[in-house]
């Protein structure tokens, strides 16, 4: 995709300077921009997706369980993480502010807590059995949310969700809520903390 940040920076390769680490079926993980707490890091393809609902239905075992190889990674040093989408479909982007997938890791005090805030907003939503069940429930664009391994939820996206939900949500948590945007509040120095933690951890892994 011309357009897509993320596809240039990855074909470019400039990204090789903060992915923590690449999966054998080429999805990775970095620190995000706007990280707003330590830990909080994107799981997310190399090649262009929309979302993770557009992963063809044969891979999407080997991506869950990516995806929790890096939960675990993540709460091994930091604690209890969410994992979160804004999935957009078609050209909806729903809550979402960017159209290649990838998927919020993000160390919260309470997991609970963000359930809550997501029901008080769009009610109780669907419970997915995994996130292998994503592509038979995403007709439109869409939020998912696992609070812990094992509990999946999905809500269709409308109005009442705004842009940036997740991060408004955590943000909100942790008593920074006025600190969501990531284009505002970059937390450049605890990105590359999450980044330089998350290296050692699996050099650590690696060497033992």
């Amino acid at each position: 995709m011309d357009d897509c940040q993320f596809c240039i920076e990855f074909t470019a390769r400039e990204a090789k300077t903060r992915i923590i680490t690449e999966t054998a079926d080429s999805w990775v993980l970095l620190p995000t921009v706007g990280c707003l707490t330590p830990g909080y890091s994107l799981y997310m393809p190399l090649d262009h997706l929309d979302a993770a609902a557009d992963v063809a239905p044969d891979d999407l075992p080997q991506v869950v369980a990516g995806l929790e190889s890096m939960r675990t990674l993540i709460q091994d040093q930091y604690g209890p993480t969410i994992v979160a989408e804004h999935g957009p479909r078609d050209c909806e982007l729903g809550a979402s502010c960017c159209s290649h997938a990838h998927l919020h890791l993000i160390p919260v005090p309470e997991p609970d807590a963000i359930l809550a805030a997501y029901e008080k907003v769009g009610g109780p939503g669907r419970r997915l059995s995994s996130l292998v069940d994503l592509p038979a429930a995403a007709e439109t664009s869409y939020l998912y949310l696992s609070p812990r391994p094992g509990e999946h939820h999905y809500w269709p996206t409308d109005d009442r969700f705004a842009r940036q939900f997740v991060r408004r949500v955590v943000a909100d948590h942790l008593g920074i809520g006025e600190q969501y945007d990531w284009r505002d509040h970059p937390f450049t120095e605890t990105r590359q903390q999450t980044y330089d933690t998350l290296t050692s951890a699996i050099r650590a892994t690696t060497t033992a």
